[in-house]
């Protein structure tokens, strides 16, 4: 009778047994905005992507964090060896309507999937000449 008790309880747990969601394979491109020009009327764009690999029925989400010299509302990228500061910020759409941040943005589920997100470097920044650069954490929650 003890004997037969165990061998349902394996056959129970075995049965309803499965993995726990996971995600991997996790990368993200880095922005290149080239040259700025602090004379031109236009924002400065570029584009990148977040790759990962979540199969279904993991429910991803993912934020941004404001960077290493948030101010004013806006990332900005520090001027290497210097005190200038070039702001810029990171969109969920092409059109750079809606900033990507803290607020988790819900991403789809699958394998190797990649999605973009865009950035702009604003216009009319009196900066002055080098390079510039700034540290964004991206948290993958599912």
């Amino acid at each position: 009778m003890k004997r037969w008790f165990l061998a349902i309880a394996a056959v129970a747990a075995a049965s309803s047994a499965r993995a726990a969601p996971s995600c991997k394979n996790l990368s993200v491109t880095a922005l290149v905005f080239g040259n700025y020009d602090v004379y031109n009327a236009t924002p400065t764009d570029s584009a990148g992507t977040i790759s990962y690999s979540c199969p279904p029925p993991t429910t991803p989400t993912v934020t941004i964090d404001a960077g290493q010299a948030f101010a004013n509302g806006r990332r900005r990228m520090t001027l290497t060896g210097g005190t200038d500061w070039l702001s810029y910020d990171i969109f969920v759409d092409a059109a750079r309507n809606t900033v990507w941040s803290s607020t988790p943005v819900s991403v789809p589920a699958g394998n190797i999937v990649s999605v973009p997100y865009y950035a702009r470097a604003f216009a009319l920044q009196d900066v002055s000449v080098g390079s510039y650069s700034d540290t964004l954490v991206v948290t993958f929650n599912f």
